[in-house]
């Protein structure tokens, strides 16, 4: 019994020295108006909050730099025109947003309403509200989208368990899904400000529950195998007896800010950040990149998405910027993935890539550079098992791609050309590469191309990418490309 209250009393002794070494620190761009963190982007270097520093709630960008951050401009009018323009929530790439705001001049369903915005050129348009599936007659805000743009949290005041209740959506094809009350989390109580960390694995939340340091506190559950673990208290470094909410964690870093109305602050509600952050989310490998012009390397937008290999779900839709040709998606360790970037009047690319379980890097670099259609060649993301010429089902997604191409461009007709790897001899392979591209031919075909809009070509193993006998080499050696064919 001696050694367990001693090893308690160590443990407690830890706690609070760990306690005392968190700083906690009141941002430089607080005002003596409300502001409050939503959202950190773009490999953390980019920051939106909302503030009524100019009389109504508006969001601005933040912009990190050496010195700290600085407040850049309040975003475009599309998004601001609300008589109050609530928190925000982004994709990684912050090209995608959704926000709340009340009176906006898109018409809502109530009183707040949500509603999503793209980045085009640089602003923020395209603004609609995302329908009566998502929101109520009452007040829904306080956004929060998971890293793959597939899950969205957010709070409401419609009839629940309590004042308000945090509620999510999933994003389909066919769009906003309708919903659903969080019920592992959601008490009689008040339960705001929800947020959902990159590895969409950890959950922050504020609630006025009894038991908390003050009226709002912040909460934190994890996300096993779909199910939420049991709320804990974040404590009494990041709660005080005052308010806290929007408890937002910087990926990969050992930062977080979060708002609160304690004492000694610049206005009523203020960011702080938290450094080292106590309740620190898995880390998360981010994949980033350039899109450009693969003849004039210039800068392109481009519409990306990342599929799942393994379940052939398309697990992210992104977008390069308009300006930089810069995309940054947030991925999960241990799995296998393809990346496509498509372009009107272009061909689209794909590659195929893996993220080891236990990877030591957590960004990696893809750049992507696109073909010209009068230009293109591009290398199909086809499988076959060894010395085989049946696709395999980790094809198919690459195949329908192919299908909707060929579709929107119905005066294109291509070369199917087959390769192979350098082993075995030259008649065999070139039987091979030709099975190979004629399987890709027949599913084409099957899905409704004419078939005289494409000619198949076997090379067997004389035109290598890779001029080498490894391992690596002869998997790249090993391909189906697709080549635009003039007239």
């Amino acid at each position: 019994m001696k050694i367990i209250n001693t090893l308690i009393l160590i443990l407690l002794a830890s706690a609070t020295l760990y306690a005392q070494r968190i700083e906690v620190t009141n941002l430089n761009i607080n005002t003596s108006a409300d502001e409050f963190s939503s959202q950190i982007t773009r490999l953390s270097n980019d920051m939106y909050i909302t503030s009524d520093r100019e009389g109504k709630q508006m969001v601005f960008k933040v912009k990190r730099s050496g010195s700290g951050w600085s407040v850049e401009e309040a975003v475009s009018d599309d998004v601001n025109s609300g008589e109050h323009t609530g928190s925000v929530t982004l994709t990684p790439d912050g090209q995608y947003m959704i926000f709340s705001a009340y009176m906006h001049d898109v018409p809502g369903s109530g009183r707040t309403d949500l509603y999503s915005a793209r980045k085009y050129e640089g602003e923020w348009t395209d603004v609609q509200n995302l329908g009566i599936a998502v929101n109520s007659e009452y007040w829904d805000s306080q956004p929060s989208l998971s890293s793959d743009g597939t899950t969205l949290y957010f709070s409401s005041d419609r009839p629940g368990k309590g004042g308000t209740d945090i509620y999510f959506s999933n994003r389909t094809r066919e769009g906003w899904t309708k919903a659903q009350p969080l019920n592992a989390l959601n008490t009689e109580y008040d339960e705001m400000s929800p947020f959902i960390g990159a590895d969409n694995t950890t959950f922050t939340f504020a609630s006025n529950r009894p038991g908390g340091e003050g009226n709002f506190d912040i909460y934190f559950s994890k996300i096993r195998n779909g199910a939420f673990s049991t709320a804990a208290n974040a404590g009494n470094v990041i709660n005080s007896p005052m308010d806290e909410y929007f408890y937002i964690i910087n990926p990969n870093t050992d930062v977080a800010f979060f708002s609160s109305s304690r004492p000694g602050g610049a206005g009523q509600l203020d960011i702080y950040s938290a450094i080292p952050n106590p309740h620190p989310s898995d880390e998360v490998v981010v994949v980033n990149g350039i899109v450009r012009d693969a003849i004039e390397r210039e800068p392109l937008g481009s519409e990306i998405i990342i599929t799942d290999l393994s379940t052939g779900e398309e697990t992210a839709y992104l977008r390069s910027d308009d300006i930089t040709g810069e995309y940054y998606v947030v991925l999960q360790a241990g799995k296998k993935y393809s990346i496509t970037s498509d372009k009107d009047g272009y061909v689209f690319y794909s590659e195929q890539f893996e993220i080891p379980e236990h990877i030591l890097e957590t960004q990696i670099t893809k750049d992507i550079f696109l073909n010209p259609i009068g230009e293109g060649k591009t290398r199909l993301l086809v499988f076959f098992d060894f010395d085989k010429s049946v696709l395999k089902d980790e094809s198919k997604p690459e195949l329908e791609r192919m299908i909707r191409f060929l579709s929107n461009n119905e005066e294109l007709k291509i070369e199917l050309h087959g390769h192979t790897d350098d082993r075995g001899t030259d008649d065999y392979n070139d039987k091979l590469s030709m099975e190979r591209a004629s399987s890709v031919k027949d599913y084409l075909t099957n899905g409704g191309v004419e078939t005289d809009r494409i000619i198949v070509r076997g090379y067997g193993k004389r035109k290598p990418l890779i001029d080498a006998s490894t391992d690596e080499a002869r998997a790249r050696n090993r391909r189906v490309e697709m080549v635009v064919v003039k007239d």
